[in-house]
């Protein structure tokens, strides 16, 4: 089957895409599902224009207006429309909030300058998000590939997609050439620091898929796990002392029961290799659902995860994940 596909036929978005390019502004649920399913052919989403992004936003205050209405109308009575307006937003504002801040976070870390969440930063934004729906980065995540080699892993997509997909990436600066090329002389390709950190919108979207699952999205698969793992730890720094293996699980909701993650072998302080074949009696280790995850990295102080041995490497793992990712970006 398709990733990003139902059995039943019905195209269901990846887990994180369809939540971000929703925060972004852009189109209709239904418009959207069908532009993450061009994606699958290399297909790039257009970038809405002003008047649709105005339209948007005034849309996107009613529904919350209305959600507060319905959540605390009750409560409210008879009191005027200051107090009514002196409400904080709804939980499910607050989360959509988080998504967009993180989003804008990602963006003001542009190589080539400073971004903010509007027409330009959907151009930069839509590489991303289909590359992710594609499983481009997912591909790119683990080591640097030739052509042919990328092609290979993605599978689902014919070459021209994947071509297609990976200049998007290489033209926003997400991903790029590496010098000298392969032993076969072909040239070589990994995403860059900021592709990598691409994975903090992602996180945050599937954390709001997770309190809030849709029918047209699919929850996060093993390849979705494996990846976040892999374009993240790379980026770690750590304290010089620590060293040793440790264990990374994401329990795979499911009929049966499925771990998936990353061991990440750190040595002085860095990730050496965050390979996606797990231990079986590791010595260290940190496990949990996705959302578990997904909330500890994004404030580690609501840790919900289960975890053993060298709890100072365990700890700065999670910390160092959450600093790089999301350390200004709460609230």
């Amino acid at each position: 089957m398709v990733a990003g596909e139902a059995a039943v036929g019905r195209f269901r978005a990846r887990a994180g895409a369809l939540t971000l390019l929703f925060v972004a502004g852009s189109f209709e649920r239904e418009r959207l599902l069908e532009l993450l399913e061009g994606a699958l052919t290399g297909e790039m989403p257009p970038v809405p224009d002003a008047d649709e992004v105005e339209a948007y936003e005034r849309e996107l205050a009613e529904e919350e207006e209305r959600d507060e209405d319905e959540e605390y109308g009750d409560e409210l009575g008879e009191e005027d429309d200051g107090a009514r307006g002196a409400m904080r937003t709804t939980s499910k504002g607050d989360e959509f909030l988080f998504v967009a801040a993180t989003i804008e976070r990602w963006l003001r870390k542009c190589p080539e300058g400073p971004l903010e969440l509007g027409l330009r930063g959907a151009k930069a934004l839509a590489p991303l998000v289909c590359g992710w729906s594609a499983t481009v980065t997912h591909a790119l995540a683990a080591e640097p590939l030739t052509f042919p080699e990328l092609d290979h892993e993605v599978g689902i997509i014919d070459s021209d997609g994947v071509a297609t997909h990976l200049d998007m990436l290489l033209r926003s600066g997400q991903a790029a050439e590496l010098p000298g090329a392969a032993a076969d002389g072909e040239p070589r390709f990994a995403l860059t620091d900021w592709g990598r950190e691409g994975i903090a919108p992602i996180v945050a979207a599937v954390r709001f898929e997770c309190h809030y699952p849709e029918d047209d999205v699919l929850p996060p698969d093993v390849f979705d796990v494996e990846a976040s793992f892999q374009m993240a730890l790379p980026l770690l720094e750590l304290p010089p002392r620590l060293r040793g293996n440790a264990r990374l699980g994401v329990q795979i909701p499911g009929g049966e029961p499925l771990m998936a993650g990353a061991t990440a072998r750190v040595d002085r302080g860095r990730v050496l290799s965050a390979s996606p074949l797990l231990e079986e009696d590791p010595e260290t280790w940190a496990t949990g659902t996705p959302l578990d995850w997904c909330e500890t990295v994004v404030d580690p102080a609501t840790a919900k995860l289960a975890a053993g041995g060298d709890a100072e490497l365990a700890g700065a793992l999670i910390e160092a994940l959450h600093e790089r990712l999301f350390g200004d970006s709460r609230g």
